[in-house]
């Protein structure tokens, strides 16, 4: 097990600099809206009845991002598609973003291809390759990822990139507003928790290796509602791929109707199961009662459970709040594994044995 208080320890195993990723998760943020805005979308694209976003991993995490944060403002019907193929309903008044990082993902290309023959509006995002040619060769708007603040060349820890490339290119077509002190708001909440979860704070005063040392040995259970459940996915995403560890992401209210009674068996929950509770000052009232029986019942059922209260300004920053300090405690888990972070050997497997481009 790493020392996670020695830098060097950290240095030696960490062989692609995932930390340095995170550490620039703000800078992503801020040059991505810098970028971003520089892509010209033509006044024809808001002529829309319906948005189609489209990503695989964490290139589709912007997606999951807006449809929580602004769901109840959003102008237009907005469908998150995570799959080959688009819904049936995508015709020439449907906007299509397509979201690669590395433009190689397979089933991203098939959404853009499916978007021209249904003669949708389309965009896309992604650094290059097939997916931005295609764009190009269309004449459609694409933003092209600079990826300068992403060290360790990881698709997955360019989220910065990725959601507000996302967020920006969507707000271009009026389906919500977006400014840039939204960006600049988030960028400073990232850097205020990164002063705390840094990797040079040690463990007696930092919170993000404190909760990585209580998740250890355990499959995360992550909790949360509204505005939070993409951030919260976001979180799930990098735990998986980082840090190896099995868990999944659930929502309130929604698991107040059938998880709990899943809590009994087997009995070896209590020593396998750890909870993680997104708390928000933004929730609903209903919502804040909702969480403390829920944590009532995990607590009677001898589960442990860490709660996380996000406090800052507004429901977007809450948002990048909770990716941030996720990104250091999945890191910090994943060196108390003994785990390079940056290595995916089964997700390369399949890509292989499928005859798909790994996407580096």
């Amino acid at each position: 097990m790493v020392n996670i208080d020695a830098s060097e320890d950290i240095k030696k195993l960490d062989s692609q600099n995932v930390l340095g990723s995170i550490d620039e998760l703000p800078d992503q943020c801020l040059h991505a809206w810098e970028e971003a805005e520089k892509v010209d979308v033509p006044d024809f694209y808001k002529d829309i009845q319906n948005v189609v976003m489209c990503g695989m991993g964490g290139s589709g995490l912007g997606a999951r991002v807006i449809e929580s944060v602004y769901g109840s403002d959003l102008r237009l019907p907005l469908v998150r598609v995570n799959d080959y193929n688009l819904p049936g309903f995508s015709d020439i008044h449907t906007l299509v973003i397509c979201s690669s990082y590395s433009g190689e993902t397979e089933e991203t290309l098939q959404n853009a291809k499916e978007a021209i023959d249904r003669k949708c509006k389309w965009m896309a995002i992604g650094s290059g390759n097939s997916l931005i040619k295609l764009a190009q060769e269309k004449g459609v708007p694409c933003y092209i990822i600079d990826a300068k603040y992403n060290p360790s060349n990881q698709p997955r820890m360019a989220i910065g990139y990725s959601i507000v490339g996302q967020l920006v290119l969507a707000s271009k077509v009026g389906l919500f507003k977006l400014q840039k002190s939204d960006i600049d708001e988030s960028a400073e909440i990232m850097k205020t928790i990164q002063t705390k979860s840094h990797s040079e704070i040690t463990e007696n005063d930092n919170p993000a290796k404190q909760l990585a040392r209580s998740m250890y040995g355990k499959v995360i259970i992550y909790v949360s509602s509204g505005h939070l459940i993409g951030a919260m996915h976001t979180v799930n995403n990098q735990l998986n791929e980082n840090t190896k560890n099995m868990s999944t992401d659930v929502f309130i209210p929604e698991l107040n109707h059938h998880l709990m009674e899943g809590l009994k068996h087997p009995e070896m929950n209590p020593q396998n199961l750890f909870f993680i509770f997104a708390d928000s000052n933004l929730y609903p009232e209903r919502i804040k009662k909702r969480f403390t029986i829920t944590k009532e019942v995990v607590e009677k059922n001898n589960i442990g459970y860490f709660e996380y209260t996000l406090n800052s300004i507004n429901k977007l920053t809450q948002s990048f709040e909770l990716i941030q300090f996720g990104a250091y405690t999945n890191f910090y888990l994943s060196m108390l594994y003994d785990t390079d972070p940056a290595p995916i050997p089964w997700v390369d497997y399949f890509k292989e044995q499928l005859g798909q481009p790994l996407g580096k």
